[in-house]
């Protein structure tokens, strides 16, 4: 019950988030519509026997990582921020695009979180999400070395995201 409370609940923040409002009316609203997603949610999921979760994936664990998470992404969007403010004066980007990245674990939450978190900087677009091959497809602006885009982003979503969403 308590997940199902905090699943509304969080719901209900990005509604008002979104809708910069915190009228009484909108709160409600935003309680029915969160309450019906995750009442849906919990009809259409199948259940299965055994969990995809790796052994060490409890919430406690997760919500630990949770700053490391935030904190380096701000750090990637800032890095990457000043990275294409150069470009940007030098008049000219040095070698872009496409690079694939392996996905290392292929589950579509963790894909999916990783891809938003990778297109929130602005040095690098997620193009294609592969969840059948398990891998991202990234333009990025100097793709000379893919294998050290590969170690960069590969490192980034060991060091900042493997913990939060396995």
């Amino acid at each position: 019950m308590i997940k199902v409370l905090g699943r509304i609940a969080a719901l209900t923040a990005v509604y008002l988030l979104a809708l910069t409002s915190l009228a009484p009316g909108d709160v409600v609203v935003g309680v029915v519509l969160g309450g019906l997603v995750v009442a849906a949610g919990s009809w259409i999921r199948i259940p299965t026997g055994a969990s995809d979760r790796p052994p060490g994936a409890g919430w406690t664990r997760r919500l630990a990582g949770v700053p490391a998470l935030v904190l380096g992404t701000v750090v990637d969007m800032v890095t990457e921020s000043w990275q294409i403010a150069g470009y940007c004066l030098r008049g000219r980007l040095p070698s872009p695009g496409l690079v694939e990245l392996p996905i290392p674990k292929p589950t579509s939450g963790s894909a999916a979180a990783w891809a938003i978190r990778v297109g929130l900087a602005p040095a690098s677009v997620v193009v294609e999400v592969d969840d059948d091959r398990g891998t991202l497809l990234v333009h990025v602006p100097d793709a000379r070395d893919p294998d050290a885009v590969r170690r960069a982003q590969l490192d980034s979503y060991v060091r900042r995201q493997a913990r939060v969403f396995p």
